[in-house]
């Protein structure tokens, strides 16, 4: 393993850019909100929807293919989905606010992208917690299982001989 950095430097370096990134975004923010026009006309505005949404279709089919040969990757493969989804419907909705087609946007984004998406992501969820929980067994663990977002990487890493 020449060549790379421990784990515990890695993690630290993660967490040192992310919360960067974070914080960094937060003026950014507030300049594009004081900044941007209120109307703007794009030039490639059809290779943007066209382009997201072969992205959106790709992820469906991977989540899909996933899915049915019950591999690991459903759960990142889910999660992603479900952000795509929410994302679409979010500028469906924003961008056809006050259009003829707002009505449409806001009927697929209720009744079909926001319900897959939280059907992905409670498949992911559950999927998550059935890991932790086979994981909580083959540490000998009794008792009830943590909450996914309160247990800590480290527990479950931790080998069977600790």
């Amino acid at each position: 393993m020449r060549g790379r950095l421990p784990p515990e430097p890695l993690r630290r370096i993660f967490v040192a850019a992310v919360t960067t990134a974070s914080l960094v975004l937060i003026p950014w923010i507030g300049y594009l909100a004081a900044s941007l026009p209120d109307r703007h006309v794009a030039g490639q505005w059809k290779a943007a929807w066209v382009g997201f949404d072969i992205v959106l279709v790709a992820f469906l089919a991977g989540t899909a293919w996933c899915a049915w040969r019950r591999r690991q990757l459903l759960v990142p493969a889910a999660i992603i989905t479900a952000t795509l989804l929410i994302c679409d419907a979010w500028f469906d909705v924003l961008l056809d606010w006050g259009s003829r087609d707002m009505w449409w946007s806001v009927a697929t984004a209720v009744l079909g992208e926001l319900p897959l998406a939280a059907l992905l992501l409670w498949v992911a969820i559950r999927l998550l917690r059935l890991i932790q929980r086979t994981r909580w067994r083959e540490l000998g663990r009794d008792g009830d299982l943590p909450a996914l977002w309160s247990i800590s990487l480290m527990e479950l890493l931790r080998s069977d001989q600790s």
